[in-house]
């Protein structure tokens, strides 16, 4: 913090003002202590699940279970979320296959409290930062690779936008 002084040079008046200056966000940092949760290690969606399943583009439901989009029977996994603001009964989606997801390991999706699509992507893990954008908090996702994806949450367009990547 700086205290500052402004005068005027051909008056008498002076101001004084306490400025506090504008710090980056560390988000390496909120990465290193942040809530994070593998997707395969989250509880078993149940029956009761099936109104929120429903929701999610890349699962159908069939007679023997679940099928993803790549056409191969899974046990989606889900467990609900507060991430704060209007996320605050968020719902957290993860279908555990990597021959149809790649090295991520499965497809993460995370469900409004009314059902809504906010984030869809494959990867293994989500990370929830502490740090706040619209009151939600920011998230970051595991993946393979050198680097780590800050998502921030967009409160016009009701979903999770990229804001950059940090390196790890």
């Amino acid at each position: 913090m700086k205290h500052v002084v402004f005068g005027l040079m051909t008056g008498f008046c002076a101001i004084s003002a306490t400025v506090t200056p504008v710090q980056a966000q560390n988000y390496a940092q909120e990465v290193t202590h942040s809530e994070s949760y593998m997707g395969e290690d989250l509880p078993p969606a149940s029956a009761g699940d099936e109104a929120i399943l429903k929701h999610i583009p890349d699962l159908k439901k069939t007679a023997r279970g679940y099928q993803n989009s790549c056409g191969t029977r899974t046990d989606p996994r889900l467990r609900m979320l507060d991430l704060g603001g209007t996320l605050h009964d968020a719902k957290v989606v993860y279908d555990p296959d990597s021959g149809c997801w790649g090295a991520a390991g499965g497809q993460l999706t995370i469900l409004d409290g009314a059902n809504r699509v906010v984030y869809s992507e494959s990867v293994g893990a989500i990370l929830v930062l502490s740090s706040r954008h619209d009151g939600v908090r920011d998230l970051s996702f595991g993946v393979p690779g050198m680097s780590q994806p800050i998502w921030i949450w967009d409160a016009t367009h009701h979903q999770y936008k990229f804001l950059k990547s940090i390196e790890e």
